[in-house]
């Protein structure tokens, strides 16, 4: 079995604007986007970004009933590469274990992904009623 591919950033960017743009006209209006991803000389696992982007969307803003802003960043530090999704909605407290009996498996795929393929890590932090902040460390060793 072939280990699957790390992708350009800049590519996984463009299917998760697609995405996106595909929910703001859902949300009619309320769906709001910043980026600031200057920095896009680095790889990762294909459909990453994406997963990370829709909690933002469905389980931040969406929730909210004027719904909000989605930013996505990226930054170049000495050892890694971050990639940054802040949601400015109803936020979440991340020491509470989920019992709402839906899976959710598919931020920790998402993040095995990114270990097993990249050795990165996703830190989380979030603040009920101001939103949520999903940080991407990919360490710059063997990511070209």
């Amino acid at each position: 079995i072939a280990k699957e591919r790390t992708i350009p950033f800049t590519e996984e960017l463009e299917h998760t604007k697609a995405y996106l743009s595909v929910e703001q006209v859902r949300f009619e209006g309320k769906l709001f986007m910043e980026f600031d991803t200057d920095y896009t000389d680095f790889r990762l696992p294909p459909l990453t970004l994406q997963p990370i982007v829709e909690n933002a969307v469905k389980h931040g803003v969406g929730m909210k009933e004027d719904g909000g802003t989605v930013k996505i960043s990226t930054r170049e530090a000495d050892a890694a590469f971050e990639v940054i999704v802040e949601d400015d909605g109803v936020g979440f407290d991340t020491e509470v274990k989920k019992n709402d009996g839906r899976s959710h498996i598919g931020m920790e795929n998402t993040r095995r992904r990114l270990k097993d393929m990249c050795n990165a890590d996703v830190e989380i932090t979030s603040v009920i009623g101001e939103g949520t902040v999903a940080r991407v460390i990919i360490p710059k060793e063997n990511n070209k």
